[in-house]
């Protein structure tokens, strides 16, 4: 018994060692070695997750910039172009540079600045704000410059009248058209842009053969038309 005593005892011993290292395998450190891979595993999946994630969170920072990047852009744009516009547009209140004659023909009343003048038609001396341009009764009436309509009315003396401004303070008359005016209040128009006909609509200078009364003024004083124009 006292040998076999021994041998049991050594295999006791064997299988507490083999016990110890299967636990040791499995238990604390093993643990360790199990949220490892656990980890490893999470990772993995995490990965693919966040790979997921990613994508789709990338997808909308991508929305989310490019619509940030577009507005910056488009900022930053618009800042340019404003920058651009104010740099090389022409000054808005520059006066034109460019005039023709509203009509061909002869002069048959001058402008008279502050003398006062014989009207054949009312008989008495006035002031004669403008010029009279003599031409046939449905003569096409021209814009002399570049400009925007500002009015349109029947004027009880002067009758049909049309007024341009155009910039620099500079704004244009034009009466006596016919009621058939070819533009329409708040209109752009061009140099040479038909604007209506002659007729005979001035009451005031019925007397006249058919022509145009056509004024200039300059910051809201009557000014002479050929000289202001350069064709006098």
């Amino acid at each position: 018994m006292s040998g076999k005593g021994f041998y049991i005892a050594l295999a006791l011993c064997l299988v507490a060692i083999g016990a110890a290292a299967y636990i040791a395998a499995t238990g604390p450190f093993g643990s360790m070695v199990a949220p490892s891979g656990a980890d490893s595993g999470t990772a993995s999946g995490n990965t693919s997750s966040m790979s997921w994630d990613n994508d789709s969170s990338a997808q909308q920072a991508n929305t989310t910039v490019s619509g940030v990047e577009a507005s910056s852009s488009a900022a930053a744009s618009s800042a340019a172009s404003s920058q651009t516009a104010s740099s090389q547009a022409p000054v808005s209140n520059a006066a034109p540079t460019l005039y023709v004659m509203p009509v061909s023909g002869t002069v048959i009343t001058a402008y008279s600045g502050d003398k006062p003048v014989y009207d054949k038609t009312m008989d008495d001396y006035r002031i004669h704000d403008g010029i009279d341009i003599a031409a046939n009764a449905g003569t096409p009436v021209k814009a002399c410059a570049d400009g925007v309509v500002s009015d349109i009315v029947n004027d009880d003396m002067y009758g049909e009248t049309v007024t341009i401004k155009h910039g620099g303070g500079i704004v244009s008359v034009y009466s006596g058209l016919t009621p058939a005016v070819t533009v329409k209040k708040g209109q752009t128009v061009e140099s040479g842009d038909v604007i209506g006909a002659v007729g005979q609509t001035a009451k005031c200078e019925i007397a006249l053969t058919p022509h145009l009364h056509f004024a200039m003024l300059k910051d809201n004083a009557y000014v002479n038309p050929l000289v202001t124009m350069g064709k006098n």
